[in-house]
């Protein structure tokens, strides 16, 4: 049976982190070649990845924030592997702090990586796509881009913003083929589900209807799925893998 993504390029930001890396083996499993794009201080581990997962995949180093970054990461990556067929925006920062105590400088960052990242990674990689023929863009949001975010502004503002620029990238996009979806996953077992402060999870799993953090690889298929053809007719599109989470406290019975 033809792999879903052989001979397509597939460029992951944010790729040596755990969800990263996942998403990674998940496409290259399914033939693609895979860029996994990342900071150059992660370049050991991206690299380790890139080389258990063969397919002539590679690390790119890559600041999501930097305009000049994205342009050389694009041209590195066509120049190697091709065209991208597909671009999952997938780097993030959480910054710790209510509207009151989060530092300016904290809330610039996760704005920058995740909504202007964001941004000039879809406005970098979309010519490309073009060159391809077609495309498909997942964004990996988050639950906090439904709701509040106590404790983490920053990071909800930034997440509410993607829904606005993915809507808008999607209509723009779509006479080129360019899909262009969010995916809002509740808590993954990352670093990132945990207050660098206490060590504890910013929400705990108890009262979900499904009570448990998400593992990376469930959410990686979401991903896959969503980038794939199995997903064709579908764009400008918000998708839940959140265990409940949007349901609200389910008490026991």
């Amino acid at each position: 049976m033809k792999s879903r993504f052989e001979n397509k390029v597939v460029l992951i930001t944010g790729a040596a982190g755990a969800l990263g890396e996942a998403m990674a083996r998940v496409f290259a499993a399914e033939g693609a070649s895979v860029a996994l794009a990342a900071r150059s201080h992660h370049q050991e581990n991206a690299t380790r990845v890139a080389a258990e997962i063969g397919n002539d995949s590679l690390f790119v180093p890559l600041d999501v924030a930097d305009e000049a970054s994205w342009t050389d990461a694009v041209a590195r990556i066509e120049d190697r592997l091709g065209p991208i067929s597909v671009l999952v925006l997938n780097a993030a920062h959480a910054a710790n702090g209510g509207v009151e105590k989060v530092e300016t400088a904290q809330w610039r960052k996760s704005i920058e990586t995740n909504l202007t990242g964001s941004f000039l990674g879809i406005r970098a990689v979309a010519p490309s796509m073009r060159r391809a023929g077609a495309g498909s863009i997942v964004i990996v949001s988050s639950v906090a881009a439904l709701d509040k975010a106590p404790g983490l502004v920053a990071y909800g503002a930034s997440k509410w913003g993607l829904r606005g620029l993915m809507r808008t990238a999607a209509w723009e996009l779509a006479r080129d083929k360019i899909r262009v979806n969010a995916l809002h996953p509740g808590i993954i077992e990352t670093p990132l589900a945990y207050n660098p402060d206490t060590g504890k999870q910013w929400a705990p799993t108890d009262k979900l209807a499904i009570p448990r953090n998400a593992e990376s690889a469930e959410v990686a298929r979401y991903v896959l799925f969503m980038a794939s053809d199995d997903a064709a007719y579908t764009t400008g599109a918000e998708w839940l893998a959140d265990g409940g989470f949007m349901l609200g406290p389910v008490e026991p019975s």
